[in-house]
């Protein structure tokens, strides 16, 4: 499974296919990758232009985290698919602390993705602030999409958290609901 390899066409038709992975966390790790890459763009057109000097340096270090939240998003696109498919071969095994301990590693994905996206989204709203105005929709749509990520982690994580023995981390887990 390299879903993170495929084309946006390709990805879509396995999307869309009567199989459970890639689904929906997958679907979303891909919308933070499109955010990044909007936000991005906006402060790529912001570089060396002529009227954002005060910004420069703040501009330079959103291109370095944007970059590597993209690189995580783009990782979590095939990591939340694993995750689910070593939780669902638990349950066949119906071995209960397999399961829990796979619950807790399916619960990481889309908490790691919910941190991720309200970094992204604070960094994306600022760029719609100091960056290109001819680009600025773009950051303020790289916005809109971190703004759309949330509730899925959401239902992710209420998904598994009833199956995690683990006290320390279900409470890191409920602390987002």
């Amino acid at each position: 499974m390299k879903f993170n390899e495929m084309t946006i066409s390709e990805y879509c038709l396995a999307l869309k296919s009567k199989t459970s992975v890639p689904g929906g966390g997958s679907a979303l790790a891909l919308t933070l990758e499109m955010a990044c890459s909007l936000a991005l763009m906006t402060a790529r057109f912001t570089i060396d232009k002529k009227g954002y000097e005060d910004y420069q340096t703040e501009i330079k270090s959103a291109i370095d985290k944007l970059e590597n939240f993209a690189v995580e998003a783009h990782e979590l696109i095939d990591l939340d698919g694993l995750a689910f498919q070593a939780l669902m071969k638990a349950y066949s095994n119906k071995n209960q602390d397999e399961i829990a301990k796979k619950s807790e590693e399916a619960s990481e994905i889309p908490y790691l993705l919910y941190k991720y996206t309200k970094d992204v989204e604070a960094l994306a709203s600022r760029l719609v602030v100091i960056g290109n105005k001819n680009v600025a929709s773009d950051a303020s749509i790289a916005v809109d999409l971190c703004k759309a990520i949330y509730p899925g982690c959401i239902l992710n994580i209420k998904a598994n958290i009833s199956n995690i023995k683990n006290e320390e981390l279900k409470k890191k887990y409920l602390d987002l609901l």
